[in-house]
């Protein structure tokens, strides 16, 4: 296979194309010509076995194959070049940007997809992602914040939502949501969302897993709020168990705050949660099942020590909850109710209807959800002077009133 020698170039910010038609692997390198990183080889035809031990011993840092001359032989090279040597990244190339084909690419093992015409911006971006993998200086793990249900119908995905919009509102952080409800997961479409990829794709996949494959994975919110969302399709989802603990790690590397919505996982994967949590939100209401279930949680979290930084939350509150006042509640539950979120049930389910979060506006339920975002993240809380003012979670001002409504 005749490909272009540059011996000169041999460093940690080289290419390597795998561009079989010319007019398209000339377009590819005049664009990758205007960044800092330079091109080692291009070759005209997809590897064969000899070219592959070359492409090994070049040790170049991308290598970027092309979709369009034959998908098979391009999916074939790119699980190839996979098995050559974990510290190289390949990128996929293609014209059509097309959510079929890029899966079929990060399935063999592209950590990227590029549509062509490539812009500079989207070359300079994918490989800041793609230099991440090297090794860098350690920092400082990110909060993790699980919301945890009772029972079914509790609203833990409204609120974890929310409370992330508004955590990133607040912090100004890097923040990320997680859902963790892995058959019926509904935080992407809380947010307006459709999710090429899952949650289920990280943890399937452990031998792969870190923060570039990841951020293949993630949506973006508007906001700035990282997504990983459940699985568009139902299906039944059994993880090794590695994948869970390896995930959080580079969560918690890449975001300052991550957010949980624990959902139904189970068994080992809700383990690895408590373990690396920094604060459950344990989500009940003010209903006999709801909180008998509160009442096993704790009882189970304080058995095993994992109940630092639990917080109970009794979602659509009202003054009057029937026969069962808060004084019972708090006795049943052995510990006091940290936050009362107030009932609007209609709102919550016109929001998630439309797939407008509550957090663009102003309700009742956002102000107790900023109250603990900025508790969150270290800020004070407003007064209710302050809140009687109005509010609106994306404007400059987050004015909350006071918890109880």
């Amino acid at each position: 296979m005749p490909y272009n020698p540059d011996t000169a170039r041999s460093n940690s910010l080289s290419i390597t194309l795998i561009v079989p038609n010319a007019t398209r692997r000339m377009s590819l390198a005049n664009a990758l010509a205007a960044s800092q990183f330079s091109i080692l080889r291009e070759f005209d035809a997809y590897p064969s076995r000899n070219d592959l031990a070359t492409i090994e011993e070049l040790g170049c840092y991308v290598v970027v194959v092309d979709f369009d001359d034959d998908v098979e032989q391009a999916v074939r090279a790119i699980e190839s070049i996979c098995g050559l040597n974990v510290s190289m990244t390949v990128m996929a190339y293609s014209a059509k940007n097309d959510s079929v084909l890029m899966r079929r690419a990060m399935q063999a093992g592209a950590r990227e997809f590029l549509v062509a015409p490539v812009l500079l911006e989207t070359i300079v971006e994918a490989f800041k992602r793609a230099s991440a993998r090297l090794p860098n200086q350690l920092k400082c793990p990110g909060k993790t914040l699980v919301f945890v249900p009772t029972k079914g119908g509790v609203g833990v995905t409204t609120l974890a939502v929310n409370f992330a919009l508004a955590l990133t509102n607040e912090s100004g952080a890097k923040v990320v949501v997680v859902d963790l409800d892995f058959q019926l997961g509904e935080v992407a479409l809380g947010l307006g969302m459709t999710p090429p990829f899952s949650v289920g794709d990280a943890l399937l996949n452990p031998a792969r897993l870190d923060r570039e494959f990841l951020s293949t994975l993630l949506l973006r919110h508007s906001s700035g709020l990282s997504v990983l969302a459940a699985s568009e399709q139902y299906n039944f989802f059994a993880p090794p168990t590695e994948g869970a603990a390896k995930l959080f790690q580079i969560l918690r590397e890449e975001f300052t705050y991550v957010v949980v919505d624990a959902g139904t996982c189970h068994s080992h994967i809700q383990e690895t949660v408590f373990d690396v949590a920094d604060t459950i939100y344990l989500v009940t209401e003010m209903t006999f099942p709801a909180l008998r279930n509160a009442h096993r949680v704790i009882t189970f979290l304080s058995a095993m020590d994992r109940n630092r930084g639990l917080e109970v939350v009794v979602n659509r509150y009202t003054s009057r909850h029937g026969g069962i006042d808060e004084g019972s509640a708090t006795k049943a539950l052995t510990r006091p109710i940290s936050w009362r979120v107030p009932n609007s049930y209609a709102a919550a389910r016109a929001a998630q209807d439309s797939g407008v979060p509550l957090a663009t506006g102003d309700s009742p339920i956002i102000r107790v959800l900023v109250q603990m975002a900025k508790v969150a993240c270290g800020k004070p809380v407003t007064t209710e002077k302050e809140a009687s003012k109005g509010f609106r979670l994306f404007r400059s001002r987050a004015l909350t009133p006071a918890v109880e409504t």
